[in-house]
């Protein structure tokens, strides 16, 4: 009406759009625009009059910062990733779906997306558009059941470093807004839409981020599902957006605020369309302790038996919440209450490579048998199960999900 020039503001969670959806990453779309760093969130801003370092103001003054995101009106609906390749591939990724050029990769960056799933949304930061050993960050939403939130980067196919936070964060029945900040060497993840606010946790591996080459900086984004038990469902993804850490925060990064609970719960959060339904009076005319507090009688738990394991020098292992909790707050607290679920996928841990060692020998026993060969002697050499290929680990379930049960 002034004669001013007109610009497009889109929030991340547009209606008006109709949604086109993928099986991966590498078949979307992708653009690139700008973000508008608002105080009520960080938000789509269609401007092509950007300066040359990537960073100005609009007419609110709001700060603008160049981005790559998914086309709008894009989502992606992801699959169980498969556990014989290790879970990602190329198709989780997409060579445009990665910072801006000319950003400078060695700041950090941010990345803004919105999700809905039962569990285990992986979001991968990777120098190149595949997982890289060795480089790439994953971010586990909702791992375990819904009941925990993993950081993790993989040393080698044997080590890792990561941190594990007790939260429930996903939602199958409602679009959930995350953000993903690396600045310094220090990985965090939140939910909303203000990066820095509602943290669930922060990987803290600065002395990688020191010691490691310019071009293993992290760049392009990929997008997974971790979930492994037999049942395992699709997840939804949108809205990604990928931008470097904005100029004026250049100095100390984005401020990262810790929730003020212990852990984060969308369920007591405006996110989400349930709202907290689980807090209330019981059948027995007791008052039903609320998922809050059943994830903290659990995290209570879970650092007894890791306090144990150290003291006696044992392994860790993930106590299940029925072993304290009664049956019924133990299969409500799980968002999947099937049993025999799993956490985020890590193929690579000892115990994976074991079990999956120990599926390829049955199966070589079975098909031997089958075809009334003699059994092999296991003091001659190559009786080893090196000659059994990929296909014999059957990722997609069947008899190797039976067999990861009992062994179990």
């Amino acid at each position: 009406p002034n004669g001013e020039t007109q610009t497009t503001m889109a929030s991340f969670a547009s209606s008006r759009v109709r949604e086109v959806e993928h099986r991966s990453a590498s078949a979307c779309k992708c653009e690139s625009s700008t973000v508008a760093l608002c105080e009520d969130g960080w938000k789509i801003h269609h401007d092509e009059n950007m300066t040359e370092n990537g960073a100005t103001d609009d007419a609110d003054g709001n700060t603008l910062v160049k981005c790559q995101m998914l086309a709008e009106g894009t989502s992606i609906r992801v699959a169980p990733m498969e556990r014989s390749s290790g879970g990602w591939s190329t198709e989780h990724f997409h060579e445009h779906l990665r910072l801006p050029e000319n950003s400078p990769a060695g700041k950090g960056m941010v990345i803004l997306l919105e999700a809905m799933g039962r569990e285990c949304i992986a979001v991968a930061l990777a120098p190149y558009h595949s997982y890289e050993l060795g480089k790439t960050y994953v971010v586990h939403l909702g791992a375990n059941g819904n009941m925990q939130t993993v950081l993790r980067r993989h040393v080698n196919y044997d080590q890792c470093v990561d941190v594990t936070f007790p939260s429930r964060v996903c939602a199958e029945d409602a679009w959930i807004p995350y953000w993903i900040i690396l600045q310094s060497g220090k990985l965090s993840a939140g939910v909303g839409r203000i990066p820095g606010k509602n943290c669930v946790g922060t990987l803290d591996d600065s002395m990688y981020d020191m010691l490691r080459s310019g071009v293993d900086a992290v760049k392009y984004v990929g997008v997974g599902n971790s979930a492994l038990q037999r049942n395992a469902r699709d997840v939804r993804v949108r809205n990604i957006v990928v931008t470097s850490i904005p100029p004026h925060f250049a100095l100390e990064g984005i401020p990262i605020e810790e929730s003020d609970k212990k852990f984060v719960n969308i369920l007591e959060m405006e996110y989400g369309k349930r709202g907290n339904q689980n807090a209330g009076v019981g059948s027995g005319g007791g008052v039903m302790p609320s998922d809050a507090e059943l994830l903290a009688e659990y995290e209570k738990e879970r650092s007894k038996a890791r306090a144990r394991a150290a003291k006696f020098g044992v392994e860790y292992k993930e106590p299940p919440p029925d072993a304290f909790l009664k049956w019924s707050e133990a299969r409500r607290l799980r968002a999947n209450p099937e049993r025999g679920f799993i956490t985020g996928i890590d193929t690579f841990s000892a115990t994976e490579k074991a079990k999956a060692e120990a599926r390829k020998e049955r199966f070589k026993r079975e098909e031997r048998k089958r075809k009334g060969l003699p059994e092999e002697d296991p003091t001659m050499d190559g009786g080893g199960g090196n000659t059994m290929d990929s296909e014999g680990m059957n990722p997609q379930g069947g008899e190797g999900e039976e067999g990861m049960e009992e062994e179990e």
